[in-house]
């Protein structure tokens, strides 16, 4: 293992292709990135918690190579004909979104929910931390990225959850609220997550206060039947349950 990562070893067989799209991020030349999404919050949690099918990245743009390109290197890698930021290895999809430097200036003007997206995405590259993944159903392929931190992944899934489509992002929504539940729930025991948003700037602190408040608090019930369109795991969350760890990390932020 790789100096100064973490080791997670992540079962079931879906965890294979997914571990080695991880890998070829490495094996491309990619220099600056940020593994996000699904993959970052199973690595984070230590198990692959629900289904995930694709490797969500953020990339530094402004730093060569093209991502895109890189991975078109490759030899089993292929351009996804429906989007110029995706690419599939070895025919698993790995979606690529570019960032630069931000200032907090720069967010003037935009609205909140692009303010968010655009805030949270450059918060997860640059406090990105290593870990070595470990597929469980074949010990030989591993991986090791930046992946990002549990609270960059919840500033990121309270935008995403709220930019949903209402016909396609039902079950989308249901894993968003249960990644953002489970990672409150088992990772902030000690109020770790919460604190590490201290380190955030002023206007990312208020966009999360601002969305968990409605995600978590004003809107739980809202929240809980997204969940109810999830697995029975899912659907057996609390609407009180909810607002529970949604105030705690509120008051973190006020």
């Amino acid at each position: 293992m790789p100096s100064g990562s973490d080791l997670v070893v992540l079962p079931g067989d879906a965890m294979v292709p997914l571990v080695r799209a991880v890998a070829a991020l490495a094996d491309a030349g990619v220099v600056r990135y940020a593994v996000v999404g699904g993959v970052a919050v199973a690595a984070r949690l230590g198990q692959a918690h629900r289904a995930t099918a694709d490797v969500d990245t953020v990339v530094d743009e402004t730093m060569p190579p093209d991502a895109v390109e890189a991975l078109l290197a490759l030899p089993d890698a292929v351009r996804d004909p429906s989007a110029d930021h995706r690419v599939f290895v070895a025919g698993t999809k790995v979606e690529i979104l570019g960032v630069g430097p931000l200032d907090e200036p720069d967010l003037e003007g935009i609205p909140t929910k692009d303010a968010l997206f655009v805030a949270s995405h450059v918060w997860a590259l640059e406090t990105a931390t290593p870990i070595t993944v470990v597929a469980g159903a074949d010990l030989d392929v591993s991986a090791t990225a930046p992946f990002s931190t549990p609270a960059a992944l919840i500033a990121m899934k309270l935008h995403a959850i709220e930019d949903r489509s209402n016909t396609s992002g039902q079950h989308k929504r249901a894993g968003d609220a249960w990644d953002i539940y489970r990672i409150l729930v088992d990772l902030d025991v000690d109020g770790s997550v919460r604190g590490a948003f201290a380190a955030a700037s002023g206007t990312l602190r208020y966009l999360v206060r601002d969305a968990a408040e409605r995600v978590l608090v004003t809107a739980a019930a809202r929240t809980r039947g997204w969940l109810r369109a999830g697995d029975d795991a899912m659907a057996a969350v609390t609407t009180e349950e909810l607002r529970l760890v949604g105030r705690a990390l509120v008051d973190a932020l006020d």
